[in-house]
């Protein structure tokens, strides 16, 4: 006996009208007229007084059909409640993708998936590198992953965001550079340094700021540019190899006593910095999506 045909019965019993049930449950009237003979056959008696409606058009419960739409009106609630509960645990006990860009602190990445896990229990999650934060919005985009960590601005603007940190950006330089005894450091103090880089497609808005900012206090750092790398211990190298100073932000560790971090300001006296994000797509669940507006 299939639950369609007793739901579709259920919806026949409460219309008390062939034509208007059909139409509520998107078929056509001969079709649910047959559904329904072909229930009464596996049940061995009628649901609906077939004198009444061949006679009189009246659709009418017999007193087994009253019956059983009574009981089974029940049954049929309960298991489509057990139904969507048992779909709840199982999307709850999937394994969500996220992604996150090659140069991530491992400390910030564990933070992050502690915090999700906290708010959506009983998930894991499947961690993806992936080589720059635009690769990863557009991963989130097209469906391939479910998060993602990524920094401001947004590419792709259909997509939904939780702000993860503010983090300013200092400039590093070996311990031998004449600024390096000073706490903070002027950008156009920089105007004659040459430049190790992070690849643009790592950290692309930063860098164009940073240029902008340069060229206000009458110079081009992208001149100066000696080496673009895509690996920060590379680029710690270079910096402590005197090969020339770099942006960095200001809460990664060094690891290095032959570096120092100093702040950087900028031509109005202040500092550049950049938002990280927690992105995901806007028809992402919607019991996460929830879950995570009400808890991040």
């Amino acid at each position: 006996m299939e639950l369609r045909k007793l739901k579709s019965f259920l919806v026949v019993a409460k219309e008390l009208h062939f034509g208007k049930a059909a139409e509520k449950l998107n078929i056509t009237q001969p079709a649910l007229t047959h559904q329904i003979n072909q229930l009464e056959i596996e049940l061995g008696f009628e649901l609906f007084d077939k004198d009444k409606r061949i006679n009189h058009r009246k659709v009418e419960l017999t007193e087994s059909g009253s019956y059983l739409m009574k009981e089974m009106g029940r049954v049929v609630e309960l298991l489509d409640r057990t139904i969507k509960k048992a779909q709840t645990y199982s999307e709850k006990s999937k394994q969500l993708r996220f992604g996150i860009p090659k140069i991530s602190r491992s400390s910030e990445v564990l933070s992050v998936v502690q915090k999700l896990q906290n708010i959506l229990p009983n998930t894991t999650f499947k961690i993806i590198e992936f080589s720059s934060g635009v690769s990863i919005q557009e991963a989130v985009f097209k469906g391939e992953i479910d998060f993602g960590i990524t920094i401001l601005p947004l590419v792709y603007k259909t997509i939904n965001y939780h702000v993860v940190n503010q983090e300013f950006l200092n400039v590093i330089m070996s311990v031998k550079h004449p600024l390096a005894k000073y706490k903070s450091v002027k950008i156009e103090q920089l105007r004659n340094d040459k430049w190790v880089e992070l690849n643009k497609e790592l950290l692309p808005s930063f860098t164009e700021d940073l240029e902008m900012s340069c060229r206000n206090v009458g110079f081009s750092r992208e001149a100066n540019i000696v080496q673009e790398v895509t690996n920060l211990d590379l680029l710690l190298g270079l910096v402590n190899a005197q090969v020339g100073v770099a942006i960095f932000p200001a809460e990664f560790p060094l690891n290095s006593d032959e570096i120092v971090s100093k702040e950087l300001f900028i031509s109005d006296n202040s500092k550049l910095g950049m938002t990280k994000i927690l992105v995901f797509k806007d028809n992402f669940n919607g019991e996460y999506h929830q879950l995570l507006k009400d808890n991040w």
